[in-house]
């Protein structure tokens, strides 16, 4: 009886797991079915003489990004960012992340047949910050940030939102081509690696494209330099944070002392942030650090899309910088049973 019973409990909170699971996956894909029964072709919306200049020269210069992405890039070629959506508001949907206190641990939400995802996204705000607050409760560090488009996966054809329409060329073009580096290769449960895959792609893909566009000594293309040159500063100084709480959180000491110790850290490096922001950075595009409350969730968000992307810019040197190629060597690992990682650097050398 003993086995029977065990099974029995299994089965229960698997069923549990499913019907909250199917609730917030229906109220979500609610939302989702809404705005693409809204959805119109870009190519009608671009037809409307009344249509405001900002929404035209950015729908225009989505046709002009996809068509970038998938001839010179080798992205998939769907029907994705075909069609424009108007909301209400200015982004798309908050998504949480937390992560235990003491150690870099995510919390992560598990879907059957998607997998473990170490964050999740409401198009309710009210709902993020219940979230939020349930996860709090259990004592762990907790951050909501604002999304503007993600990838269905081939699940939808995934549109362009109203929200996007203030956006920068560079925002534009590395929003669809991030996006559409995951329709092209997804992993099940290996979100690292496909954020990584797609924050290099996206990077790379919006710098190549927007060359060619603008032109190598463009006024637009040298200031998207600096910027970028700033980002790798940022990163690496995320990168130092991230190496410095590590090291506190690997002591042999209580959680407390940790949770004490990383209060200390993050306070020193708030000030010395601020202090040497001139002497570091080109541009302000980063001085909005001083007023974010640091925590581990936050720390993990910057890992999970930039922690490894060397790695993809090793592959893509030994390229000769030709994004098409590199693309198409990662593509292999799909077939790959393994850590992906792994193969990666072995094609590295």
């Amino acid at each position: 009886m003993k086995p029977v019973k065990k099974i029995g409990y299994v089965s229960a909170a698997l069923l549990v797991l499913l019907v909250l699971n199917q609730c917030y996956i229906a109220k979500q894909g609610s939302y989702m079915v809404r705005h693409m029964s809204s959805a119109r072709n870009i190519d009608e919306v671009l037809k409307d003489e009344n249509l405001p200049r900002g929404s035209r020269n950015m729908l225009l210069l989505v046709k002009e990004v996809k068509k970038y992405a998938v001839e010179t890039i080798g992205l998939k070629d769907d029907k994705n960012y075909s069609k424009y959506v108007e909301i209400e508001r200015d982004y798309l949907v908050d998504v949480v992340s937390a992560s235990e206190k003491d150690r870099f641990e995510p919390y992560e939400w598990s879907f059957p047949f998607f997998g473990s995802f170490p964050y999740k996204g409401f198009y309710e705000r009210k709902d993020a910050r219940r979230e939020a607050e349930m996860l709090r409760e259990k004592d762990l560090d907790v951050y909501i940030r604002k999304v503007d488009a993600f990838s269905t996966l081939g699940f939808f054809t995934d549109p362009v939102y109203s929200s996007m329409d203030d956006y920068s060329a560079f925002g534009i073009a590395s929003l669809i081509i991030h996006e559409q580096t995951h329709a092209t290769l997804f992993l099940k449960n290996r979100i690292n690696f496909n954020e990584e895959f797609a924050t290099f792609v996206g990077n790379e893909g919006a710098l190549n494209f927007l060359k060619h566009k603008y032109g190598a000594r463009s006024d637009y293309y040298l200031k998207l330099i600096d910027y970028m040159e700033d980002l790798d500063t940022f990163l690496g100084l995320m990168q130092d944070l991230y190496d410095e709480l590590d090291a506190v959180y690997g002591e042999d000491t209580g959680r407390e002392y940790k949770i004490g110790k990383r209060e200390e850290i993050f306070k020193t490096f708030i000030e010395n942030f601020a202090a040497d922001y001139d002497n570091r950075f080109i541009t302000d595009s980063f001085k909005q650090i001083e007023n974010v409350s640091l925590n581990n969730a936050y720390i993990l968000i910057y890992r999970r899309y930039t922690g490894d992307l060397s790695l993809f810019y090793s592959l893509y040197e030994k390229q000769g910088y030709d994004l098409k190629n590199t693309v198409e060597i990662i593509k292999q690992v799909e077939d790959y049973k393994g850590d992906p990682k792994e193969y990666l650097k072995k094609l590295a050398g």
